[in-house]
């Protein structure tokens, strides 16, 4: 089990829409997805440079980010509500991302399955595209069925594998899952056929750049590699580097004091990227915002160009 809040308050809600259209830093995409309302992975090492907090408090959320979760339980069946009024409205197109404000693969996912769920409705109502964005090895519990529905539409599934330490010692909380299992997933997933992504964001401080370059070679088909500083969704960084991940610290402000000043800079994302486009190539390696684009658009090209 990974490591959380000592007190987490989790409770089944229900939502009036599941799919609801997004575009800026998800532009490759038409709508986005999101099982659950809150993460139970906010007060682990992914939740400190987390952008999901500050976006549910621009929509009026005030409580502290990894206390709660909400199980949206109807959703798999919204899903299919939702699927049909786009279909059938004058945009009908559905390039889903899921999720960008929550993991479909929280630890409770086990007992509720509503990522499961609406996984089993795109058997009968298949979008155009899925991206599947997780921190967890977790998605492997649906292995069969990822599978399954890659063979029907294009389906990729993204890891979130932000460095190569499994720990980042004292004054850090633990990760949500530990890196080796998470790059373990996406390799069994490519082995079986479905196209994995490694997304390497936002960058953390990486031990060995050219040997987890050649990891993730192994086991992802493509890497998204980005920096708080591009991607946060704010000029400069700004949101990130305004918000307290820890008391009276900063994301940046945490890096620096354990010595890591470096990686607050964007030359550490181009010192990266120089060795990672050596090792996987440039035709497999996505920057940010153009990144994530260039991924959406690689799997449908991809899909087309084989005629399926």
């Amino acid at each position: 089990m990974p490591p959380g809040p000592e007190i987490m308050i989790v409770h089944e809600i229900t939502c009036k829409s599941l799919v609801n259209r997004t575009g800026g830093f998800l532009s490759g995409f038409t709508h986005t997805i999101n099982p659950y309302h809150g993460c139970a992975y906010g007060r682990t090492l992914c939740g400190l440079p987390d952008y999901a907090p500050e976006i549910v408090r621009a929509f009026g959320e005030r409580r502290e980010w990894g206390t709660y979760l909400g199980a949206k339980v109807n959703a798999p069946v919204l899903y299919i509500s939702d699927h049909d009024r786009i279909r059938a409205s004058a945009r009908p197109e559905l390039r889903i991302y899921m999720s960008s404000v929550t993991d479909p693969y929280v630890p409770q996912e086990r007992s509720f399955r509503i990522t499961r769920g609406i996984l089993e409705s795109m058997r009968e109502r298949p979008p155009d595209l899925l991206a599947l964005q997780t921190h967890t090895p977790n998605v492997l519990w649906d292995e069969d069925l990822v599978e399954e529905l890659s063979r029907r539409f294009p389906v990729s599934i993204q890891i979130s594998v932000e460095t190569d330490r499994e720990s980042f010692g004292p004054g850090f909380p633990g990760h949500a899952y530990p890196i080796g299992e998470r790059i373990a997933a996406l390799r069994r997933l490519r082995e079986r056929g479905v196209e994995t992504v490694a997304v390497v964001s936002p960058l953390w401080p990486i031990a060995d750049v050219e040997g987890f370059a050649r990891r993730l070679e192994q086991s992802a088909g493509y890497v998204i590699l980005d920096h708080y500083l591009l991607g946060d969704g704010s000029k400069d960084g700004l949101r990130t580097r305004r918000r307290l991940a820890m008391a009276n610290a900063t994301f940046p402000e945490l890096l620096i004091r354990a010595g890591y000043e470096e990686w607050t800079r964007l030359e550490a994302l181009e010192r990266v990227r120089g060795i990672f486009e050596r090792v996987l190539g440039p035709e497999r390696l996505g920057i940010s915002k153009e990144g994530f684009l260039r991924g959406a658009h690689r799997l449908l090209e991809s899909r087309e160009r084989t005629g399926g």
